[in-house]
């Protein structure tokens, strides 16, 4: 038995490949998709992306995605995706099952009427999911035989294949503020820093440190759980809100006395300081605290998530790219550069 997971090169987003392998079968989970260049870019799509060259592994071996997990809508999360479901011989012929919360699931929980607008599509001439033009992705998914799964919310559990899913967000409440047109990827300075904060001195940023919560209503849906399979716990932050993690934890029974022992921590929003609380780490620890980001957008890492990380926990940073690791710290940090890690290919356990 042995359990892969590649924190795929996602420019500015997530995507997540988990294999769960024995003797006799073979398990595979891939969650989210990054931006569209994960999986190809360049003049007539002629450059692969990870996404790419990992289904294009995958297709060698025989070997499909037995679960996708479309975490929100946003771009960076979701484009990837919707690229490789156009593509031929891709998604369509590889996908066997799939969680997203789209807009019908939603409405038709809350007994509302659908909106029209919120439908994603995979055509599109825009980079937004917005945009109408193309096959409604629901429609796509009942045509090529897809399972799909209905709404996921807190508190649930899910066993499938040899994974148990303790789902930890997104809540009724924060599924409720999606009953109107999706706004468009947020990047406001309320959801993510214009600028880097990495001139600033670890100390410096923690002195009198505030913690300021994460608005952004796509964020607030996305989907985060606790991964169990053998006696290993892995927690998929995805771009969830912090205190909607806190609560399903302290249900869970778990506090900063009774801390969720994981084996590692996909930190939510790419390292940003408002999905990341002092509060919300006093309740984990992990040897692994993964932040996805090549550090091309709003600023992210912030580097007040990076201290409040340092300051709550002894597990390593881990970045999935070299240049973001080697920007963060002043020449005077050099002693936290052995809390730091570049992830190889992939993690093995």
């Amino acid at each position: 038995m042995s359990i892969s997971i590649r924190i795929l090169k996602a420019k500015h987003g997530d995507s997540i490949f988990i294999s769960y392998c024995t003797d006799e079968s073979v398990f595979n989970i891939l969650i989210d998709g990054g931006p569209s260049a994960t999986f190809k870019s360049g003049p007539s799509d002629r450059i692969k992306g990870d996404l790419c060259l990992l289904l294009d592994e995958l297709k060698n071996k025989g070997e499909l995605i037995d679960l996708l997990i479309l975490t929100h809508i946003d771009d960076d999360h979701i484009a990837g995706l919707l690229k490789a479901f156009k593509a031929q011989d891709y998604l369509q012929k590889m996908v066997k099952s799939v969680w997203f919360n789209s807009s019908k699931l939603i409405t038709d929980h809350f007994n509302e009427k659908e909106i029209p607008q919120n439908n994603i599509y995979i055509n599109s001439i825009s980079p937004t999911t917005s945009v109408q033009q193309g096959k409604n992705l629901e429609t796509l998914l009942e045509e090529i035989g897809c399972k799909r799964a209905s709404l996921i919310i807190a508190g649930q559990v899910i066993d499938i294949g040899p994974f148990k899913f303790r789902i930890l967000s997104p809540n009724e409440e924060k599924l409720r503020k999606l009953l109107c047109i999706w706004p468009v990827d947020e990047s406001s300075a309320v959801t993510a820093s214009a600028n880097t904060d990495y001139s600033l001195t670890l100390k410096k940023i923690l002195e009198n440190d505030r913690f300021i919560k994460d608005t952004s209503i796509a964020n607030g849906s996305s989907i985060a759980f606790i991964l169990e399979v053998d006696s290993r716990k892995l927690l998929f932050l995805g771009d969830s809100h912090e205190d909607v993690v806190i609560r399903e934890l302290a249900a869970l029974g778990y506090s900063s006395n009774n801390k969720l022992e994981v084996d590692f921590v996909k930190i939510s929003h790419h390292g940003s300081q408002y999905n990341t609380s002092n509060n919300l780490l006093a309740y984990i620890k992990s040897d692994k605290f993964i932040i996805s980001t090549n550090g091309k957008r709003h600023g992210l890492p912030d580097k007040r998530t990076i201290a409040r990380i340092l300051e709550n926990s002894n597990g390593k940073i881990c970045f999935n790219y070299e240049s973001v690791c080697k920007s963060i710290l002043l020449p005077e940090e050099e002693e936290f550069y052995s809390r730091f890690e570049v992830l190889d290919k992939e993690v093995r356990f």
